[in-house]
């Protein structure tokens, strides 16, 4: 049996609701990756599998509200059990003779008669002294860690680093309009890390867009951060057929954007969504110009969350690469935001000169739509 040791640090100042948020990520571990066991201990998550690949320990680093995991040794709560089961984790990693060298102790049992510098100094001693290393807390090339739980002991030697935040699901529900570009998957991503289940309504127009491969992609990359992903896709064809005959180029990407707005409202009401996300950065394009924004959000009922606001293109698509959707986003297809638009649009829209155009439009016009469902 392989056993992983996950910690957490944004949890552990929830205080009296520390324990909900624990379950949340438990029961996402649980949805993920469907191990042996998980079991809570002393502000830790013990998991339990019947096989590791390396693999499930890349995947289980990008589950948000872990901070880091250990693949973990075993010990009895007994100082002589735990040298000899220490002794068997540093000789895997082979040390040389003189090489700077770090006992880390926690005591998370404080029942336990001894404290964490006594083990440090009686164990860490002895590796010492076996290995021929030297000792140097502040600056070592190899560590190894030892953690003292209510009934036993955890030895390990690496850490892998998680994404940190909340577990999915702590923080309410959310609707991201999912673009197919580089910025939206990021946003998704950057809610999930705060908790929020979100949900993806990707607005096309019919008649411009009929393959898509490349947003069913991005939402099966996405549901690696949350199993049970909802997909929504609406089509705008009928919307954007009168906008294009009866709106100035200029002015159709904020009309077109105002709409998307719109309708997102009514699905996410529909699915009890309490907020909708975009993947706006301000300034970036012209759309997302202050004024531009004001006059698009303003549609909206629901309070609208721009995770990326204050990033840059380079910030933005490093995070893409990081979560794997950056290679996904920039596959071709057409953006219905950018169809049939000026070369230069609207960067400062007046709010009357829109609503007189928006009353010649059918607001109310039926927008088909599909649901598809996704898991790793």
């Amino acid at each position: 049996m392989k056993k992983i040791l996950i910690h957490y640090s944004e949890i552990a100042l929830k205080g009296k609701n520390r324990r909900a948020f624990e379950q949340q990520l438990i029961r996402n571990i649980r949805k993920q990756f469907q191990p042996h066991a998980v079991v809570r201990k002393h502000g830790r998550i013990l998991v339990s599998f019947e096989e590791l690949e390396q693999a499930m320990l890349d995947h289980l680093c990008q589950i948000p509200g872990i901070c880091h995991i250990a693949q973990i040794h075993i010990a009895e709560l007994d100082i002589e059990h735990m040298y000899q089961v220490a002794k068997e984790v540093l000789a895997e990693q082979a040390p040389e003779a003189g090489t700077r060298f770090a006992l880390r102790v926690k005591r998370g049992n404080k029942q336990f008669p001894h404290t964490s510098p006594a083990l440090g100094y009686e164990i860490g001693g002895r590796l010492k002294a076996d290995f021929d290393l030297q000792v140097d807390l502040s600056n070592p090339t190899l560590s190894l860690h030892l953690e003292i739980s209510d009934d036993e002991a955890y030895v390990f030697s690496k850490k892998l680093l998680g994404v940190g935040g909340l577990p999915v699901g702590s923080s309410g529900h959310g609707m991201v309009l999912l673009s197919g570009g580089i910025d939206s998957p990021v946003a998704a991503y950057m809610m999930m890390k705060r908790g929020m289940r979100v949900s993806l309504l990707h607005c096309f127009n019919s008649s411009i867009n009929r393959d898509f491969s490349k947003i069913k992609k991005l939402a099966q990359q996405l549901s690696r951060f949350q199993p049970n992903l909802r997909l929504y896709m609406l089509d705008l064809e009928g919307f954007q057929r009168h906008a294009i005959a009866n709106v100035p180029d200029k002015l159709r990407m904020v009309i077109y954007k105002r709409h998307m707005l719109r309708t997102a409202v009514t699905v996410a009401e529909k699915v009890n969504a309490q907020a909708l996300v975009t993947g706006d950065s301000l300034g970036q394009v012209a759309s997302q110009t202050l004024t531009n924004i004001q006059a698009i959000y303003d549609v909206s009922p629901l309070p609208i969350l721009s995770p990326l606001i204050a990033l840059d293109k380079l910030e933005i698509i490093d995070i893409g690469r990081r979560i794997g959707t950056y290679d996904i986003s920039i596959e071709e297809y057409c953006d219905i935001c950018s169809w049939l638009i000026a070369k230069h649009p609207e960067t400062h829209a007046k709010k009357a000169e829109v609503a007189h155009f928006e009353k010649i439009l059918p607001l109310d016009i039926e927008s088909p739509m599909t649901t598809e469902i996704y898991s790793v």
